[in-house]
């Protein structure tokens, strides 16, 4: 946890830097608008742009693991309850079971 803290502070520091060298103001086009904006922060709204497309193209993957994940794990109980189940020692009161006899050593 202390390492990812670290890792994060670094990384702050870091993007605090690029922020303060890249201020220079620049102009995006695209399609019919223009916009005018200091150049770290349109590569910042690019990088989170970047990031939600990247995690809206992942979504559907792992809601569908998640799902089989669920599925299987509820196989395994299930199993698992038929088998113990059917690992109760027969009763030799009833008919028609016999019980084994014990093995002596000598």
């Amino acid at each position: 946890m202390r390492i990812l803290f670290a890792v994060a502070l670094i990384l702050a520091l870091l993007v605090t830097v690029f922020a303060v060298q890249n201020n220079r103001p620049i102009t995006i086009s695209f399609l019919f608008w223009s916009i005018e904006g200091a150049l770290a922060l349109v590569l910042m709204i690019t990088l989170v742009l970047g990031i939600a497309i990247g995690v809206l193209l992942m979504t559907p993957g792992s809601v569908r693991s998640r799902l089989q994940a669920g599925g299987l794990q509820r196989a395994v109980r299930s199993l698992e309850q038929e088998k113990a189940s059917e690992a109760v020692p027969p009763d030799p009161a009833q008919p028609g079971v016999e019980a084994s006899e014990p093995v002596e050593d000598n």
